[in-house]
């Protein structure tokens, strides 16, 4: 469980660095950031579980 909870940290800071990409470009695709803020958002619901059930067996 915690290689998965590490597995999932590591691409919430690959969706988070293409969002600051795509923010960054002179002329951001609003959809393309739309659907990065959609992943990092489920990406935090999948964080937070993990950690709350993670804290519960220990």
């Amino acid at each position: 469980m915690h290689n998965h909870l590490k597995a999932l940290y590591a691409r919430h800071g690959i969706v988070e660095s293409k969002i600051h990409g795509e923010l960054n470009r002179p002329r951001p695709d609003s959809l393309q950031v739309r659907g990065l803020k959609k992943m990092r958002l489920h990406l935090n619901d999948q964080i937070s579980r993990m950690e709350r059930r993670f804290a519960l067996t220990n």
